[in-house]
C-alpha cells in the first residue's frame, strides 16, 4: 500500500523548461525559482489543511466522548478501559486517555504502523481537551434523550476518526493499531475494529470501567461508522496514514 503525504512534482515541468533555458537562461532561472516558491507555498498550505483536519477530528471525537460520559449509559469499549484505569489509578479521565494513547503508540510500532506527528500529539491533545470541556457538558436525563445522544455522538465520533485518518499526519494511536491490524490480517476495517472493541471492553470491565447499554451501541456502531465516513471524506490510502506522513521517502 502506498503512503500518504507525498508531494508530487508536475509531470513535464523540467522538460517544458528546456527550450526557454536555451533562449534566455536568466529568465529560465527566474521561472524555476517562481515555480519552486509556488511549490513551497502549496506544500505549506497542504500541511495547514492536514493540521486543521487533525485538530478538528480530534476535537469532534473528544466532544462526543464527553457526551457519552454525560449520558451515563455506559461508555464505549475503549473508554471503558480508560475509565477503569482512571478509577483504579486515581487519575483524571483525561490523564487516562494520555496513558492509554501512548500505550497504543507502542502497540502500533510493534505492528509496523509508524507513528506520525499527529499520532504522538493526539493523546495529549485529546486528554487535555477532555479534562477541559467535560465539566461544561451538561448532564443528560431521560432514557430516550440519552439513547439519542449516544447514537449521534458515536456516529459523529466515527466521522472525527475518519477526519484524523484523512489528515494523513498520523492518526490516533488506537486507530493506528486498527490500521496496522488491518494490514497484517488483511481484514476489513469494520470487523477489525469490532474485535479490538471486544478486547479493550473486557480489560476495562475487569478494571471497573462503566459498562452498559451505551457500551453495546458504541461497540457495534463505531467500526461500521468509521468505514462509512472514510469512504465519504476520502480515504486516500488511509490504511498507511501514519506511515511517513510528512516526507516523500520511505521510513
Amino acid at each position: 500500500m502506498s503512503s500518504l503525504g507525498e508531494f508530487p512534482v508536475a509531470e513535464g515541468a523540467v522538460g517544458a523548461d528546456i527550450p526557454a533555458r536555451r533562449r534566455a537562461p536568466c529568465n529560465s532561472v527566474r521561472g524555476m525559482a517562481d515555480r519552486s516558491g509556488g511549490g513551497t507555498r502549496s506544500g505549506t498550505g497542504a500541511l495547514a489543511v492536514r493540521g486543521t483536519l487533525l485538530v478538528a477530528g480530534s476535537t469532534l471525537c473528544t466532544l462526543c466522548y464527553a457526551v457519552t460520559i454525560k449520558a451515563s449509559l455506559g461508555l464505549g469499549p475503549l473508554f471503558v478501559l480508560q475509565d477503569g484505569l482512571a478509577r483504579r489509578l486515581g487519575i483524571s479521565i483525561g490523564t487516562a486517555v494520555i496513558v492509554t494513547g501512548f500505550a497504543f503508540v507502542a502497540m502500533a510500532l510493534a505492528l509496523r504502523s509508524w507513528p506520525g506527528p499527529g499520532t504522538l500529539v493526539l493523546p495529549v491533545l485529546s486528554g487535555v481537551t477532555l479534562d477541559a470541556i467535560l465539566p461544561h457538558v451538561p448532564a443528560l436525563h431521560g432514557l430516550a434523550l440519552e439513547l439519542v445522544a449516544v447514537l449521534v455522538a458515536t456516529w459523529l465520533m466515527a466521522l472525527g476518526a475518519a477526519m484524523t485518518i484523512r489528515a494523513s499526519v498520523g492518526v490516533a494511536a488506537y486507530d493506528a493499531v486498527m490500521l496496522g491490524l488491518r494490514r497484517v490480517l488483511g481484514r476489513p476495517l469494520g470487523p477489525t475494529r469490532l474485535a479490538m472493541e471486544a478486547t479493550v471492553l473486557v480489560a476495562g470491565w475487569v478494571l471497573g470501567g462503566a459498562v452498559g447499554l451505551g457500551t453495546v451501541i458504541t461497540g457495534l456502531l463505531i467500526g461500521p461508522g468509521i468505514a462509512f465516513w472514510v469512504r465519504i471524506v476520502g480515504a486516500s490510502n488511509a490504511p498507511s496514514a501514519m506511515a511517513r506522513p510528512l516526507v516523500a521517502r520511505s521510513s
